[in-house]
């Protein structure tokens, strides 16, 4: 590997970028330049090659051009590269220096710095990784069968228990107590998820992770965790199963307690928070990520037509769809989080950016649903004003303590470290802004669009919308039918509400993968957000 000094060539077109002489297209060129110069002779890099680098987010000379986010990306995506190596105290600087100046960015520089950052994710291989075979074939039984597996050997049933719904599971409760659960699966495909749901609850009994996680403890017959239930099945189930394919476990205390300020104090609610941020962070430190927390979509009209599903994407800072409605029942409660159908690995060093800020997201708006839901019926609109107002049910000082703790737990959890400073993420200001969006429902409205009514049959198009309220069914494919589904962060086809929430997002969850990429890499020098 060459030590020596840079070419001539490369010294001068670092000099041209530090003095601003070069217009958008020579200063993406010349950046390109230098970073293929410099990845091929990394020992020739100096601080001048990064002052050349990081000159073109110390001008506002470009801010106005139309492609101006791909310029600041190839630059800190330059840097990023650069400060991978780790290979002399010069690059040493680099992701200190990127973190630093992402803290005092915004839009275009902002979104670029934090998806380099995010480069520097580099999560080991998870051991013992479980295995899910293909076609599964399920174990005949029956529900007397499985009742005996919810007991231990020659304890007798209580004499009360019985059989019980709950939305798509069997319960089986005596009293108060719940002895086991039977999940049924709603499609062919969820067969398969149910399954490798009943593994991971295996995996994580025998890979705990912090002591105070609990998880149900999945059954198993004849090496079979999937079972179909022979039975004549119980009056009074949803008509959303499908057949008697299923899964059977035991509850853990506290895995039906959801976080809802109607059902639990704020002391409960905070440490349910708590647990699963922390618990969530030691996942991502060992490339494992809980994909569903809430659902989250930007139109959930179009799952079936979109790519990404309709599925939100944060990073893109869109129109959030039906927030309070995706709020209800998380995938986290007293117990730590749930329905581990959504476990998955590592696939790309982005999904630990990606997931930290889903993450966040997804805890920020479940604890604005708990101040909701202290009035449910106060919600959409009224008679006599544009939107109802309910701003006055938040507390701010509750939001900012949930919010602040759920930072510091993640990435404790992340990087085993407690040296996470909130104060340069402005978090009073941010939740200021969260209120005055969360508590006011100013966007209603959706669009089911003519293409998207032609894609439905005319029984789907009918339930889909006498689902939504709609007394008279218009005309299919005739023109676009505005529906009052809401409430959303953002009107339909339009950005979210919250811009500063998407902001936040990306420093912190740039933040955290840079402070994780130091950690795993023994660096002694501290990193501060400020």
């Amino acid at each position: 590997m060459s030590h020596a000094p840079p070419s001539s060539a490369r010294i001068q077109e670092e000099h041209l970028l530090i003095n601003h002489c070069r217009d958008f297209s020579a200063a993406y060129m010349g950046i390109k330049y230098i970073g293929r110069h410099a990845a091929d002779y990394p020992f020739t890099i100096t601080r001048q090659t990064l002052d050349a680098l990081f000159s073109v987010f110390e001008t506002t000379q470009f801010d106005t051009a139309k492609q101006a986010f791909f310029l600041y990306h190839e630059a800190a995506c330059t840097l990023a590269d650069l400060g991978k190596t780790m290979e002399n105290e010069i690059t040493r600087t680099i992701v200190p220096r990127l973190v630093s100046l992402l803290m005092k960015s915004s839009g275009k520089r902002l979104r670029a710095l934090g998806k380099a950052l995010g480069r520097l994710a580099d999560n080991p291989p998870v051991p013992d990784m479980p295995s899910f075979p293909d076609n599964v074939m399920p174990l005949d039984t029956d529900l007397s069968s499985l009742a005996e597996k919810f007991t231990a050997p020659g304890t007798v049933l209580p004499a009360d228990a019985q059989w019980r719904w709950k939305g798509r599971s069997l319960v089986f409760r005596a009293g108060t107590n719940i002895l086991g659960v039977i999940k049924f699966a709603t499609t062919q495909d969820n067969i398969n998820e149910l399954h490798r749901e009943a593994v991971w609850m295996d995996w994580f009994s025998k890979n705990p992770l912090e002591s105070e996680t609990l998880v149900p403890k999945p059954v198993r017959i004849r090496d079979r965790y999937l079972f179909n239930i022979t039975d004549e099945l119980p009056r009074g189930g949803p008509g959303t199963i499908y057949g008697p394919a299923c899964i059977v476990f035991i509850p853990c205390p506290g895995y039906y307690e959801y976080p809802d300020l109607e059902n639990m104090a704020w002391q409960q609610i905070k440490s349910s928070f708590f647990k699963s941020a922390f618990i969530l962070g030691r996942l991502s430190s060992k490339g494992l990520f809980h994909t569903a927390l809430i659902p989250l979509f930007h139109n959930r009209v179009q799952q079936g037509r979109r790519n990404d599903n309709g599925r939100y994407l944060w990073e893109h800072a869109g129109r959030l769809d039906q927030w309070l409605d995706s709020s209800r029942f998380p995938n986290f409660a007293a117990s730590g989080l749930r329905d581990f159908e959504h476990m998955a690995c590592r696939i790309k060093s982005l999904d630990l950016e990606h997931y930290t800020g889903e993450y966040l997201l997804s805890f920020i708006l479940v604890a604005g649903a708990c101040f909701r839901n202290k009035a449910p019926h106060r919600r959409g609109t009224d008679n006599t004003h544009p939107h109802v107002e309910t701003r006055d049910l938040f507390c701010p000082d509750l939001f900012e303590t949930l919010l602040t703790g759920v930072c510091e737990h993640y990435f404790k959890g992340l990087t085993g470290t407690d040296t996470f400073d909130p104060a340069p993420f402005n978090i009073p200001a941010l939740i200021e802004q969260l209120i005055e969006k969360m508590g006011r429902d100013e966007h209603m409205e959706e669009r089911l669009r003519v293409q998207d009514q032609l894609e439905m049959d005319d029984t789907r198009f009918e339930e889909f919308l006498v689902n939504r309220g709609l007394t008279v069914i218009p005309a299919k494919g005739e023109e676009d039918i505005l529906l009052f589904t809401g409430p959303h962060l953002g009107g339909f086809n339009q950005p979210i509400s919250i811009p500063e929430l998407i902001e936040f997002l990306f420093k912190f969850s740039a933040f955290c993968v840079a402070s994780a990429f130091l950690q795993q890499h023994h660096c002694t020098r501290s990193l501060s957000p400020g």
